[in-house]
């Protein structure tokens, strides 16, 4: 399959085209280097296609799934690969996507200004391809430049696509609805980590082995392999790091999610999943909540563009999830904290704006937490942050009665407020507009308010709270 998805947690909604191409920086240190292929080797150029029933058998056999029809083949050089690619990105994001995009990335302190997203996906893109699955034409392609034992490899990771088509229908999954990136991202870990457990099982199999004893977490084995150098990974290294670990989430964090399902029961319990496919992030990275059908509260934040003038545009708006938010703090605070920060995510929306006229980004994001004491943590650590993030910041002294913080920073003034479960931050508000931030925050509290308009739900989980006003 043609693996389509997002590429960070705040990203256009059109999916990127992306192809199984990390295998690449995967099986690496498992097989020989094109550098080691001898000349005669390489002239020969033999390939995996002779072998497509044979495999497509083994891995029927292996999902314990039944192949239903035959599987179209055939092999790509790089420069057909890269045209592609090319092709179906610009079909699919357009100039302004992609523009609010990299902003976006920039405003949550993710990349550095001046940051072309376009151009970094087209060389990762090109760099990483290994092989894809087309829905639409039921055909799968692999590079011919590979290896023959890579070319195999990623053979078992396609055809799991060509399966997954044939019993569940891919295509339902192209088009996920505007913002909703973190659901998007979600379900495509399910897809890719599928394949991933299935083609490591096919690996395992000679030593008697398969996805399910693996004594170790199947992430631990992938930072692992990540960690060696490669020189076809040039480009994927170079990316900011929200990008990069967005990218590689379906295949890691989805191999361990899908892990665990198996050893929970069987293959059926993903067959079921397609059914009702996970709807966060926090799912993936916890199973269990998967499981248990946690649902996250959908929260719908009001549009201030027209209370702070006529100039101001709002670029995007989505969701950065519970993975999403570990990025943005793990830019900025080590590890474990941003990890034990973002567990508690119960739910967000973010919305960009930009000035017309001077460029200015203002960045405005509700997150609701499992409980006070979460929410406490998050705000807390998103503090800490701020106080990292910002060359400038400066924290402006409040009443003892005051139920948030604000900063003065390069970037104008950072707020951060908790009202019980709720955390509301206002990034990048300019000196000139901070007569409207009253007026501002109370619009943006009413989002919280269950009003018909905006209103925040949650399948068998608590109502949305409402709070006295605190910040000065």
């Amino acid at each position: 399959m043609m693996s389509k998805r997002n590429a960070v947690p705040h990203r256009s909604r059109s999916r990127i085209a992306w192809a199984s191409g990390c295998l690449i920086l995967f099986l690496a240190p498992l097989t020989p280097s094109p550098k080691l292929r001898s000349t005669l080797e390489q002239a020969a150029r033999p390939n995996a296609l002779s072998a497509v029933e044979e495999v497509l058998a083994e891995v029927s056999r292996l999902r314990g799934l039944p192949v239903r029809h035959r599987v179209n083949t055939g092999l790509q050089s790089r420069a057909e690969i890269e045209r592609y690619v090319r092709d179906d990105l610009n079909t699919r994001i357009s100039p302004h996507e992609f523009d609010a995009a990299a902003k976006a990335l920039i405003a949550f302190g993710l990349a550095p200004r001046g940051f072309n997203y376009r151009d970094l996906l087209l060389r990762i893109l090109t760099e990483q391809v290994a092989g894809y699955y087309r829905p639409k034409t039921k055909t799968l392609y692999l590079a011919d430049w590979l290896t023959l034992e890579e070319q195999r490899l990623v053979l078992v990771h396609e055809l799991v696509h060509a399966l997954q088509d044939q019993h569940f229908d891919l295509k339902r999954f192209e088009k996920g609805p505007k913002g909703e990136s973190d659901r998007d991202l979600a379900t495509h870990a399910l897809i890719e980590g599928e394949a991933m457990c299935v083609m490591l099982t096919y690996m395992l199999k000679p030593r008697g082995l398969d996805v399910t004893s693996i004594p170790v977490p199947l992430t631990a084995i992938f930072d692992q392999l990540r960690m060696r150098d490669d020189e076809r990974s040039r480009a994927l290294q170079s990316a900011p790091a929200a990008v990069r670990e967005s990218l590689l989430f379906p295949y890691t964090y989805g191999a361990a999610f899908v892990q665990y399902l198996v050893r929970q029961g069987s293959w059926t319990y993903v067959s079921r999943a397609y059914a009702d496919p996970p709807d966060s992030t926090e799912q993936i990275l916890h199973p269990e909540k998967f499981l248990f059908r946690d649902r996250p509260i959908r929260i719908r934040v009001r549009d201030v563009g027209a209370l702070l003038g006529q100039s101001l545009r709002k670029r995007l708006s989505d969701r950065n999830g519970e993975f999403g938010y570990f990025l943005i703090l793990r830019e900025y605070l080590d590890t474990q904290t941003a990890e034990r920060a973002a567990e508690g995510w119960e739910g967000d929306q973010f919305a960009l704006y930009e000035d017309a006229r001077t460029g200015h980004l203002l960045l405005i994001h509700l997150s609701t937490w499992e409980d006070e004491a979460e929410a406490r943590e998050f705000a807390d650590a998103y503090s800490r942050r701020t106080e990292r993030r910002y060359k400038t910041a400066r924290a402006i002294p409040l009443p003892p009665s005051a139920s948030g913080r604000v900063w003065e920073t390069e970037a104008g003034r950072v707020y951060i407020e908790r009202r019980g479960a709720d955390v509301l931050i206002v990034e990048g508000l300019p000196n000139e507009w901070k007569a409207h931030w009253p007026q501002l925050r109370r619009i943006l509290w009413a989002s919280r308010s269950g009003s018909p308009s905006h209103v925040t739900t949650r399948e068998g989980s608590r109502a949305a709270r409402a709070h006295p006003d605190g910040t000065p």
